[in-house]
């Protein structure tokens, strides 16, 4: 319990540190292009909806983290929040690179398209609502406020007079690159680490046996994957690793514009309006999630649930999208584990993807929550379509 408390805490702190790394460089080039960026977005629904879609394939939570930060800027409508939340599975991606490289090509296409579809859809009928809440900590774009030349403009003479605000915010980034570094925080989101992973890999175990029964085929596929799974610790922390390199870079640059801006743009913008507004709340928020998931875990084996329900292919759907409405990419494992042993069709696995998002989510329920749920049950809709078509159509 103490080893998951604090793999929840370092999670915890690791998430909060990247969505505020986001969101003061978003803060920063929104500011330094003088509202343009903006402008050339906020009145292209179609090019808003394109670049949340692209975002959201990356694998990992970068992409998920990058739309919602630049939602909460207002500048993408609830329809590319969608569309972004919809192409994107987090970690899992990093999964079914090394389970079923050949069907990454294939999930990425369709759920491109699907998001392309849903974000159009939403835009559509929901262009005139807006989901945000009333809440004082959602991000404001400082609409009608012109700002001075130079206030995000970059100089080496910025950084002879180190205010509060400026020590502060270098001491917790160069913290950041250093635990990165050192690997006292990794981006595995560990909310269900151990267990979770056990059960996975234990249940895909199973499957496999049970699929090789089928064919000869089957069999050899199936020694196949057990190469992937003798060699998933190495594969896991290449991508880890991988992932730690562009979130230190991230972090690097952050640096140098808070170490290098003018006070008045560090103080207005990035002190006052991002981390006194938003920390604490993602903070919260994230620990609770986190902690919740990780104390219904140790009550519910979701995995075995699944295993005595395997033959039940519709109602595996329904388990799929279920699970989907987690913010954590561990449920989506054991999808990737059963596609791949030719248990479960696509169609399910493109479902549950269609839903699933990651931790990516997570920060829009510091932000909105009427956002976040609202999001959510369009995702399940459009999960829910796609997953009944497919099943009808034998996909």
């Amino acid at each position: 319990m103490l080893h998951e408390f604090l793999e929840i805490i370092t999670s915890t702190v690791g998430i909060t540190c990247l969505v505020m790394v986001m969101m003061l460089l978003i803060e920063f080039v929104n500011v330094s292009s003088s509202g343009h960026l903006l402008e050339k977005l906020q009145h292209r629904p179609f090019l808003q909806i394109l670049v949340s879609s692209v975002l959201g394939l990356i694998p990992g939570c970068i992409g998920g983290f990058t739309i919602v930060s630049l939602y909460t800027h207002r500048l993408l409508s609830f329809g590319a929040l969608v569309a972004g939340m919809i192409s994107t599975f987090g970690d899992s991606a990093f999964l079914l690179f090394a389970m079923s490289p050949g069907t990454t090509p294939q999930l990425f296409l369709s759920l491109f398209a699907v998001a392309m579809v849903a974000g159009i859809i939403t835009h559509s009928l929901f262009k005139n609502r807006s989901f945000y809440s009333n809440d004082t900590h959602t991000l404001e774009v400082h609409e009608g406020h012109t700002h001075e030349h130079g206030h995000a403009q970059l100089a080496f003479s910025n950084i002879r007079k180190i205010s509060f605000a400026r020590a502060i915010l270098i001491f917790g980034l160069v913290m950041y690159l250093v635990a990165l570094g050192t690997g006292a925080i990794s981006h595995d989101h560990g909310s269900m680490p151990a267990m979770a992973h056990e059960h996975s890999s234990a249940y895909a175990a199973e499957t496999h046996e049970q699929a090789a029964e089928f064919s000869a085929h089957h069999h050899d596929c199936e020694a196949e994957h057990c190469g992937h799974h003798h060699d998933e610790a190495g594969e896991e922390h290449h991508h880890l690793h991988g992932e730690n390199i562009v979130f230190g870079l991230l972090a690097i640059i952050t640096l140098i514009v808070v170490a290098f801006s003018a006070e008045h743009f560090l103080q207005e913008h990035l002190w006052e309006h991002v981390i006194k507004h938003h920390f604490i709340s993602v903070l919260l928020w994230t620990f609770g999630v986190l902690l919740v998931l990780a104390v219904l875990n140790h009550f519910v084996d979701v995995e075995s649930v699944i295993a005595n329900n395997r033959w039940m292919t519709w109602a595996l759907l329904f388990v799929a999208l279920g699970l989907g409405i987690i913010p954590e990419s561990q449920p989506q494992f054991i999808w990737i584990y059963l596609y791949a042993g030719n248990v479960i069709p696509f169609s399910i696995l493109l479902a549950s993807s269609i839903v699933q998002d990651g931790h990516g989510a997570l920060p829009l329920l510091a932000y909105s929550r009427k956002s976040f749920l609202m999001m959510k049950a369009l995702n399940v809709a459009f999960g829910l379509l796609v997953g009944l078509a497919g099943l009808l159509l034998g996909f």
